[in-house]
């Protein structure tokens, strides 16, 4: 669950992204941001104990952004300098939702029990499009116990069209 200072954060440099036209870009920089905090262990420490001084931590940031526009080393400094490095997963997390409610996107998980060929995932997002009005990403992942078929989420709702959910429900029936 995302906390108010991971949306107030997140609506905040939304705001400044869109102003700067820079929305897809400082996206990309809070994914890179969270990566990097939640990937390098060394990096997570460094910044998050209480013994090392605010300027260290801000000197460390302006070597890593140097070749970073100056938008983007001054929301990572600005994140930095709050103690907000944190809060990025849910920063990224809420600045997403405000994204893809802009962009009308919605996330697809599909389930497959074989991998799809190019022309079956379009056309699967093209049906999906069609069906929720909105610009679907589609994630797809292979569960050769599903037999055949796949599983749809889209959201709270599953669409189960697997080969083992019906053999399951035949079985049930009998």
């Amino acid at each position: 669950m995302v906390d108010k200072v991971g949306q107030r954060y997140a609506q905040a440099i939304y705001e400044i992204a869109q102003d700067q036209k820079r929305v897809v870009e400082i996206y990309q920089l809070l994914q890179e941001l969270n990566g990097l905090y939640y990937e390098n262990r060394d990096f997570k420490e460094y910044l998050s104990h209480p013994l090392v001084k605010l300027d260290d931590k801000l000197s460390l940031i302006e070597k890593i952004m140097t070749e970073q526009e100056e938008i983007d080393k001054n929301i990572s400094l600005y994140l930095v300098s709050k103690g907000r490095l944190g809060d990025i997963k849910d920063i990224l997390e809420e600045y997403k939702k405000l994204y893809y409610i802009e962009k009308n996107i919605i996330d697809v998980k599909g389930i497959f029990a074989s991998d799809l060929s190019a022309e079956q995932k379009d056309a699967l997002i093209k049906k999906l499009e069609n069906s929720t009005k909105k610009n679907v990403n589609l994630e797809v992942e292979i569960d050769k116990s599903l037999i055949g078929g796949g599983i749809l989420k889209i959201g709270d709702k599953v669409i189960d069209g697997s080969i083992k959910s019906q053999l399951a429900s035949m079985s049930k029936e009998q």
